[in-house]
């Protein structure tokens, strides 16, 4: 029983180490940094701690949106002026 869970956990580690080498570390760009000398904040995974990036830019810049404004387009609406001769029944459209 001991046997399988060690092997199971063994092979769990396996499959994790691949995983935990690639995520990207980015620098927080915070106005303080409480971490000991070295070491700057970082964002593993969403969590704040201390550590060194391995990405160039910041989390901030990493998760920016670039989201273009649209541009209005402008329509001219014509109205129809409407011609009334004086003794006229009812108006005519020009």
């Amino acid at each position: 029983m001991k046997a399988k869970i060690l092997i199971g956990a063994a092979v769990a580690a396996f499959w994790a180490m691949p995983a935990a080498a690639e995520m990207p570390i980015y620098a927080y760009g915070g106005v303080e940094n409480n971490c000991p000398s070295g070491l700057q904040p970082i964002v593993v995974g969403g969590v704040i701690c201390c550590g060194t990036p391995n990405q160039n830019m910041s989390y901030q810049a990493a998760n920016a949106h670039p989201v273009a404004k649209r541009v209005k387009k402008r329509s001219v609406r014509r109205v129809a002026k409407a011609y009334c001769p004086e003794g006229m029944k009812g108006c005519v459209s020009r």
